[in-house]
C-alpha cells in the first residue's frame, strides 16, 4: 500500500510481559554477597553465614507517556471539555483545533455515540490511550540451605522525577514478607508477589526500583538467582 500519515494504534495492552532481572543487574547496597555459579545455566548471588543481602535494581523498563489523536488518527476523538487539545483540562485529546467534523468533537455533539466520555466505559475513547509498561506481579527466586534464613522482604516503587522538585515515591508493593519463605529448600523458591493495583506506568521521567531483603541464617546459605518482572505492554 501507500505511505500515509497515519498509523496503526493498538487499544489493548499484551499480558505476557516477561523481564528476568538476574543478580548482576542488582546491587547488594549495605550488604556482602559474591556473584556465582554451579555450571552452565546457573548464575546467583551467594550469601554465607549471617550474611545480609539487600539488593536494589532499577528495572529501566521502557516507558510510554500516551499519545493524543489527531485528524490522522480519529480513535481517539471527543472531549468532555468542548475544546481543542491537548490541554490541561481533564479528557482532551487532539493536538489541533480543526474544524468543525474533525476531532476533538464534544460530547454534546456525539448524540449517536453512546458510552462513558472518560474512557472508562463504551462509546468514545477521548484520552490518550495507556502505552508502555505495567507491572503486575514479580516472581522472587532463592534457595535456602543449611538453616533457615532471616525474614526476607520486597518491596517495588515507582519515583517520579520533576525540575526542582522533591522526588515523588509511591509504593507498588509495600516494602515487607509479601509471602516470602525462610525454610531450607535446596531447590529454588519462586515465589509471586502481586502488586497491589497494576496501572500502566506513563508519568514522564519515572523509575521503578525493586528493593529484595535476605539474610542468610547463622549456620546458612542462600542463592539469589534473582526476579521476574511479569506483567502488560503495548508499544502499538
Amino acid at each position: 500500500m501507500s505511505i500515509t500519515e497515519g498509523r496503526w494504534e493498538g487499544n489493548t495492552s499484551f499480558p505476557d510481559l516477561q523481564i528476568f532481572v538476574d543478580p548482576i543487574w542488582f546491587n547488594n547496597i549495605g550488604g556482602t554477597s559474591t556473584i556465582a555459579t554451579d555450571g552452565a545455566g546457573s548464575l546467583y548471588a551467594a550469601l554465607g553465614n549471617n550474611a545480609v543481602g539487600a539488593w536494589y535494581a532499577n528495572l529501566a523498563l521502557f516507558l510510554r507517556t500516551g499519545v493524543y489523536a489527531s485528524s490522522y488518527n480519529q480513535n481517539q476523538f471527543g472531549t468532555a471539555a468542548g475544546v481543542g487539545g491537548p490541554s490541561s483540562v481533564a479528557n482532551t485529546s487532539g493536538p489541533l483545533g480543526l474544524p468543525s467534523g474533525f476531532p476533538p468533537i464534544s460530547q454534546a455533539n456525539m448524540t449517536t455515540i453512546s458510552g462513558s466520555i472518560n474512557g472508562t466505559g463504551t462509546g468514545v475513547q477521548c484520552s490518550p490511550i495507556p502505552k508502555g509498561t505495567q507491572i503486575d506481579s514479580i516472581d522472587v527466586i532463592y534457595s535456602v540451605a543449611g538453616l533457615a534464613c532471616v525474614t526476607p522482604t520486597i518491596g517495588l516503587t515507582k519515583t517520579i522525577f520533576v525540575n526542582n522538585t522533591a522526588p515523588a515515591v509511591t509504593n507498588l508493593i509495600t516494602l515487607g514478607t509479601n509471602g516470602l519463605a525462610t525454610a531450607i529448600q535446596a531447590n529454588p523458591y519462586v515465589i509471586n508477589v502481586p502488586v497491589t493495583t497494576p496501572a500502566m506506568l506513563t508519568a514522564s521521567d519515572t523509575e521503578a526500583i525493586l528493593n529484595i531483603n535476605i539474610t542468610g541464617g547463622a549456620t546458612g546459605t542462600v542463592k539469589f538467582y534473582g526476579a521476574v518482572i511479569k506483567g502488560h505492554f503495548n508499544f502499538s
